[in-house]
């Protein structure tokens, strides 16, 4: 075959490839050769496109910008030229086009003209930019999580990424924490102990790792973490880094340290009455004639004192069933709060309680207030002397809100536990050696959320403790947001806690 035949033969092949538009173009761009595949891109046949200047693929935009004419020059100048983007067909539509133009000589080197290849890429262009689009979706859903702190690190541990919760959570900004080792985290005692790089070890060996413990914030204050670190590998298997969630659970320490150490006491708790109980009625057993009327008195107190604490552990443990919220009606307050009052035993010192206030009515379940305040009246009356007063205040607020306040002049609460009384298991430094089970305040929190009220306390030591509940008038009362001020103890019906 000689060199005219293959020239001919290849003609032919080009002019049958469909899936690449295979065109000859003059040194002036104008169209000289149009082959199968440049009918399918293109939608132009040969005889529409043939004589025709190249440049009527391109937008308006790319031809007011001169594009086409310096990609020919660029080809001239450099023997080819690459562009991707938009082109247009013959029925106006647009396509992404990869497109090649290199440009041609002859024998002594003269300019001929130019091969131009363009090949759609429409479809792996949408995926490109629907995956792009993905990405920042999802880099912005991340950047802007604030419950997990979530990062990105390298394969030796320093850190790449930083959302908005880790700086919440850690207390460093992106430009303080980009670039560090995420050992800075860590615990002195950890680093020395080379627990950061064990854990990428463990995950790089296992695909992921989990820790609990503390861990450290810029200012030095420490909070219990749940951590998981999963192995990031590229399509080869090769590791390119970690991701990092941490949550802080310090909460949950919180109540299992509390929960801990009450049923490490829970015994004597239980057994001081007992044996209190079985005593006195061993004395009274003894006692010739009618019983004095004291031993009857201390009996009677030790038996209301286990009463109360089964009674508060039944309430918790009916609390923990996975009921969200209790059924509301409107009742009348004031009547429920007397009703209350005289529920509870003379020997209580309920005779101290004085009610003064407004008929209200609220929106409320009437058994669960029934026990909000005979709590709340039980505790003020056992941490107040029997000469104080204890007031209790049915008054209705602004804006639809129902409010009850329980105020002693008591012993008080230590303001290192205002934080954290109302949490379970917590009965406060000034009450411990009282018995009880720390789940009294807890239950009122509980119970007052679940009928999308608010409880509020103020205490001073030496003083006394005034607890504030609101409740909705008729309609859900619309709180403002609570945020995580320490000052505030106060929980609010979206069972948000300032505390």
């Amino acid at each position: 075959m000689n060199v005219n035949d293959q020239m001919r033969s290849l003609d032919d092949v080009v002019r049958q490839v469909e899936d690449y538009a295979i065109i000859a173009l003059n040194p002036q761009g104008v169209i000289e050769s149009w082959n199968l595949g440049a009918e399918r891109v293109k939608g132009y046949s040969a005889e529409q496109a043939l004589g025709q200047s190249f440049v009527m693929f391109y937008t308006e935009t790319d031809r007011v910008a001169g594009l086409p004419g310096q990609l020919l020059s660029q080809a001239r100048a450099e023997g080819r030229a690459e562009h991707r983007g938009w082109r247009v067909r013959k029925d106006g539509s647009q396509f992404w086009g990869d497109v090649v133009i290199t440009a041609l000589a002859d024998e002594l080197g003269h300019h001929t003209g130019f091969v131009k290849v363009t090949r759609d890429l429409t479809e792996q262009h949408q995926l490109s930019e629907a995956l792009r689009a993905s990405e920042e979706r999802f880099r912005i859903l991340v950047g802007q999580v604030s419950d997990y702190a979530i990062i990105a690190l390298d394969s030796g541990g320093v850190i790449q990424t930083w959302n908005r919760g880790a700086e919440q959570l850690e207390g460093y900004s992106a430009q303080e924490a980009i670039g560090a080792h995420f050992s800075l985290f860590h615990t002195p005692g950890d680093q020395r102990a080379d627990v950061p790089m064990r854990l990428l070890a463990q995950a790089r060996d296992t695909g992921r790792v989990e820790s609990t413990g503390w861990r450290v914030r810029k200012d030095g204050t420490e909070f219990w973490a749940d951590v998981v670190i999963t192995a990031l590998h590229d399509d080869g298997g090769r590791l390119t880094g970690f991701a990092k969630v941490t949550r802080d659970r310090s909460d949950v320490k919180r109540r299992e340290e509390a929960a801990d150490a009450f049923y490490a006491n829970f015994g004597h708790d239980f057994r001081t009455p007992l044996t209190a109980i079985l005593g006195f009625t061993e004395a009274v057993r003894l006692t010739e004639g009618q019983a004095p009327e004291h031993m009857l008195a201390r009996i009677e107190a030790n038996a209301q004192r286990l009463l109360a604490m089964v009674e508060d552990l039944e309430e918790f443990s009916g609390q923990h069933e996975g009921r969200d919220q209790l059924d509301v009606e409107l009742i009348n307050l004031t009547d429920l709060a007397r009703a209350a009052m005289s529920d509870l035993s003379p020997s209580l010192g309920s005779h101290r309680v004085r009610l003064r206030g407004e008929l209200v009515s609220a929106l409320a379940n009437r058994t669960a207030m029934h026990r909000v305040v005979t709590n709340l009246l039980v505790n003020a009356l056992k941490y107040s002397t029997d000469e104080t007063p204890v007031e209790l205040e049915v008054t209705a607020a602004a804006e639809g809100v129902v409010r009850i306040r329980i105020a002693d002049q008591g012993r008080g609460i230590d303001e290192a536990d205002l934080s954290t009384i109302f949490d379970e298991f917590e009965r406060g430094r000034l009450s411990v050696e009282d018995g009880g089970t720390g789940l009294g305040l807890s239950s009122v929190r509980e119970l007052v959320v679940q009928q999308h009220g608010r409880v509020h306390i103020d205490s001073e030591r030496g003083v006394g403790t005034t607890v504030t509940v609101e409740l909705p008038a008729t309609v859900r009362a619309p709180w403002p947001e609570q945020r995580k001020d320490p000052s505030a103890r106060t929980y609010s019906g979206e069972g948000q806690s300032a505390g």
